[in-house]
């Protein structure tokens, strides 16, 4: 890396805040619909072994760890739109995460994923997943566990992920690598209940099962039993024990599925995850793939076959995916696509029936997995490039939401002129033309709400102008929604009555983005709309 290098993406964590706007700079079709039982996962045995472990070493409680944490991060800035928190790992000798070339952090999942209620083990959480990247003796992978209790000073401790084994008839373990014995890449990672899943890109998922945390020696440099009795784990206090696996297969003459990222998505009935795959070119395949879980076991929902299947399935074309989440039918994907001498990444944002839509360049350089936090509306990533490693969420609903200002014209300027008139009394003309009437309507309505009177339309502008309207509602609003709903193929007269036909297209429209189809406008049934 250049000293000039270095020096710009150093600017990048140190600033304390940086505003980056969420600008449409690309647009593609939408995404293709894929036939989603085709894609296929099939559980595998428990470890057997991990009981012969439980009898020889002590086993700790997550919260243990967490209170053991021998690590310290500090707060920074994030190059990313709408963030509200964010942090940057330990740097200091001897113990550099923010710099070592060692290790790669890639996937993230939180304690809201393994519990709605936030918390695991009384412990708020942020875990991400690192794969060793330098030579030598493969050390395989490890988790950090980030107490997130303060966020003004977050601490961790580093979890090393283990195969369990036998040795001459003796429990043992080994360290995660694939099938050509390297580290796993653990591109994606989702917790749920006490089951962490890590993606393995041409296995499936390994998942590790947190009820079996064992703490071992670290004294030596090398793992597993030694011949003086004792375990060994490259060092760390901790293990964490690899359960079972879900072996990928495919249907319906689909290629093999590479699995790049995943994310858990409490927005669904049941839960539901998603996986994703990262490819560079435009005839490589590029799906996103969602499954349903159990609730009761946190396992994967299965057919009759035994085999989980997904339940949703596209083809999206979005190259150099590094991380895929959806949140209440809208999918996000993080990519290293880039265009600027930073390598700022990307940001896509799509549904089932819209234009997948990428924001170029407004993510910290080389990002990486995404993992959605419901109750806090925050959409959380990583980058994993050596001198710009930050965590970071971003409050999704501030997320894709189009910009509207002086000079622009069409569907969602009619759509904006009609939620002034019927929202701010503006008695505005519909023409669609965003001129100064508009301009001055709009900077009125900003005051009035307390946003800055830039006069420009954005996410927070959108979010205060769109009401909730249920059949029986009248007005300009109304007919905001009716112009919206045309515009999208769902041919509705624009009368100002939301009637039985305005229910119905809605309820169509609403079902085609993935919504639940209630009939009402929230406020992501506006945000698709208005896109």
């Amino acid at each position: 890396m250049t000293n000039l290098r270095k020096r710009l993406l150093g600017a990048l964590v140190a600033t304390a805040a940086v505003v980056v706007s969420l600008d449409v700079t690309a647009a593609s079709a939408a995404p293709t619909g894929l036939t989603a039982a085709n894609f296929r996962l099939q559980q595998g045995a428990y470890n057997p072994a991990i009981a012969g472990l439980d009898g020889v070493l002590p086993k700790a409680e997550l919260s243990d760890v967490v209170e053991s944490a021998n690590r310290t991060g500090k707060t920074c800035g994030a190059h990313a739109p709408s963030v509200v928190a964010s942090f940057c790992w330990q740097s200091i000798s001897g113990a550099d995460d923010a710099n070592t070339t060692d290790w790669y952090p890639q996937g993230i999942t939180t304690s809201a994923d393994a519990d709605p209620l936030g918390k695991y083990q009384g412990k708020t959480v942020i875990a991400t997943t690192w794969y060793w990247h330098a030579g030598g003796t493969d050390r395989g992978d490890r988790v950090a566990f980030v107490d997130y209790s303060n966020p003004d000073k977050p601490v961790y401790r580093f979890v090393l992920l283990v195969a369990p084994t036998t040795t001459g008839g003796k429990p043992d373990f080994k360290q995660m690598t694939n099938s050509s014995g390297e580290s796993v890449h653990a591109g994606g990672v989702f917790w749920y209940g006490h089951y962490l899943y890590v993606v393995d890109t041409s296995l499936g998922l390994r998942v590790f099962d947190l009820d079996h945390i064992w703490q071992v020696d670290s004294t030596q440099d090398t793992i597993g039993l030694q011949s003086n009795g004792k375990y060994e784990a490259f060092g760390y206090k901790y293990v964490l024990p690899q359960a079972f696996t879900y072996t990928s297969s495919m249907a319906g003459g689909y290629p093999a599925f590479r699995f790049s990222s995943t994310a858990l998505d409490r927005t669904t009935t049941p839960v539901s995850m998603v996986v994703s795959e990262y490819n560079t070119e435009t005839t490589d395949t590029h799906r996103a793939v969602r499954f349903s879980l159990n609730e009761n076991d946190f396992t994967l929902a299965t057919a009759q076959d035994g085999l989980a299947h997904g339940t949703e399935a596209y083809e999206t074309g979005i190259l150099r995916a590094q991380g895929t989440a959806s949140v209440r039918g809208r999918f996000y994907a993080s990519t290293s696509y880039s265009t600027s001498s930073v390598h700022y990444g990307s940001l896509s944002s799509f549904t089932g029936s819209q234009n997948v839509v990428r924001y170029e360049n407004v993510l910290q350089p080389y990002p990486e997995d995404l993992s959605y936090w419901r109750d806090r509306d925050q959409l959380w990533s990583l980058s994993e490039d050596p001198g710009t490693r930050v965590v970071y969420a971003m409050q999704e609903s501030l997320l894709a939401w189009p910009t509207v200002q002086n000079g622009g014209s069409g569907t969602d300027v009619k759509a904006l002129q009609y939620l002034l008139n019927g929202q701010g009394d503006a008695g505005l003309d519909v023409d669609g033309a965003f001129g100064s009437a508009t301009l001055a309507a709009v900077k009125r309505f900003q005051t009035a709400h307390g946003l800055d009177a830039d006069g420009v339309v954005g996410p927070r502008t959108w979010k205060a102008l769109v009401p909730s309207l249920t059949q029986g509602a009248t007005g300009d609003s109304v007919r905001g929604l009716q112009a919206e709903l045309t515009a999208h193929g769902r041919s509705t007269p624009v009368t100002g009555t939301f009637d039985a036909t305005t229910t119905t297209n809605l309820r169509a429209f609403q079902t085609a983005s993935g919504h639940q189809a209630d009939g009402v406008t929230d406020m992501d049934t506006w945000r698709d709309l208005i896109n």
